[in-house]
């Protein structure tokens, strides 16, 4: 592979509730996919029951060379692969594996407002070790928030205080 078909992640915004669509889609056509899901429990009128949403609704990721962008266009119900209004951008394959091991930790995970400012910080043991973010206080419980920029959204996870250091 030559480094101008280096894989790199991107964006997606899908119509309202195609997001699950476009992932089965996109994985069928040989691409690498991410659409973070958080189980939520639902409640209807008899009976309550948990299902996964998408973490962040209407966005997924898929990881492409930048000549094949074009090819996502194909796929029915992508609305736009987010860029700077001229071109796709890359998201920093960090912020989506960041993200990635947040929802796979079995730790409760659930979309947090973005953030810009705070303290950020390296979580030093259990399972989201390693991982860099920001911490946010709410009801007396720590949270280590991840954001994603293009998205202008973020996570976040409840962690011990203990586990993290200040960068």
């Amino acid at each position: 592979m030559t480094a101008e078909q280096a894989l790199e992640w991107y964006a997606l915004y899908t119509r309202a509730r195609h997001e699950k669509t476009v992932d089965r889609k996109l994985e069928s056509m040989g691409f690498e996919s991410f659409l973070p899901l958080q189980r939520v429990l639902s409640q209807w009128k008899d009976r309550k029951k948990w299902v996964e949403k998408p973490l962040f609704p209407g966005y997924l990721f898929v990881r492409a060379a930048r000549e094949n962008v074009g090819h996502i266009w194909a796929v029915r119900s992508v609305v736009q692969v987010l860029g700077d209004g001229t071109a796709p951008s890359a998201v920093p394959e960090d912020q989506v594996l960041d993200v990635r091991q947040m929802v796979t930790s079995e730790m409760p995970a659930e979309p947090w407002p973005y953030l810009e400012a705070g303290q950020r910080v390296r979580v030093l043991d259990g399972p989201l070790i390693g991982m860099e973010g920001f911490v946010v206080e709410q009801e007396k419980r720590c949270r280590l928030v991840i954001s994603v920029n293009m998205l202008g959204r973020s996570v976040a996870a409840e962690i011990d205080r203990e586990n993290l250091e200040p960068l």
